[in-house]
Formats: structure tokens, sequence, C-alpha cells
């Protein structure tokens, strides 16, 4: 992980499908009381994390492979999770934004297409495409990286109160 900066991890795109953990995330956290885990992208799967997961003409930045990840060839709009782009060059970083959205959540449909004119997404930062649905905001993400860090910062943190170990 640490041969290679996040920033240039994001920055392959071609061929993309970039696995870059093993052994599923080190820490995660959610607050207590949260709601909506089971279709969280994020928290709702288990996995490694993998970046510019591309497929077809459409891509995710950040997925984790415990959810469904579509085949580079298949164009299903199925893949969920946190910077996804529908109808666009995955490799090229290039195409419309209308159908960009930052968070899309799991749904029933990830397989078969029947979302159709449902595609769920957290909150309403995302393109005009008549299909993505805005709705509530889960939460925060934030992916930390680091060679040395043996836990996590417990308190103080961005106004954070958080107990865990790495």
């Amino acid at each position: 992980w640490y041969q290679r900066r996040v920033r240039a991890r994001f920055k392959d795109m071609d061929p993309g499908r970039d696995i870059v953990t093993e052994g599923g995330h080190i820490f995660g956290y959610t607050a207590p009381g949260i709601q909506n885990l089971a279709d969280d992208p994020i928290f709702g799967v288990g996995g490694d994390l993998a970046f510019n997961w591309g497929y077809s003409n459409n891509g995710c930045r950040i997925v984790l492979t415990g959810g469904y990840l579509s085949p580079a060839d298949v164009n299903d709009d199925a893949t969920r999770g946190l910077g996804n782009d529908f109808l666009i060059d995955p490799k090229r970083n290039t195409g419309s934004s209308v159908h960009a959205h930052e968070i899309s959540n799991l749904q029933d449909c990830q397989r078969s297409r029947s979302c159709g004119s449902n595609v769920r997404v957290q909150g309403t930062d995302h393109g005009t495409g008549s299909s993505l649905k805005g709705g509530a905001v889960y939460g925060n993400y934030a992916i930390y990286v680091s060679d040395e860090l043996k836990s996590f910062p417990t308190s103080g943190f961005l106004g954070t109160s958080v107990d865990g170990k790495c």
C-alpha cells in the first residue's frame, strides 16, 4: 500500500479495478444507533477496498469487494459504492455528469438491472438523470491511510469521540 500514494491509485484508471487492501478494512466505526446499515454501500458489505471499478460504460471510485462487483464488460449499472457514474468512459474518466452520484445505496435489483428509473442514492449531490432518486444521508465516510498508525485517534479529532484500535 505505502509504495503508491492514494492520489496515484485514483489516477490509475486504465485498467483500474485496483484492489488495494487485503484482509478487509483495518478499522471501521459506526456511531451507536446508526440506521440503514443494510443498504449502506460501505458498512453494509465486507471485503477489501477497491478503487476505480470500471465496468462497461460505468464506474465507481470506491467499493468493497464483499458487495456485487460488475464484470468489466457488463453494462448492468449495478456496482454500488462512493463516487459513481453511468454513461462514461471509466478508463479515461470522461463523459456526461448527468448520471453522477456520490453515494449509491445497495439495492435488491443490483444484479438484474430492475432498478430502472429508481436508483436510490444518498442526499441530493447527484446529476440530473431521471433514474437517480435522492434520499437520506446516512453519515460521513472517511478513508485514512497510514504506514505507522497503530490506533485510530480516539477523541478530539474533528470533534468526534471514537473508541477503537487498528
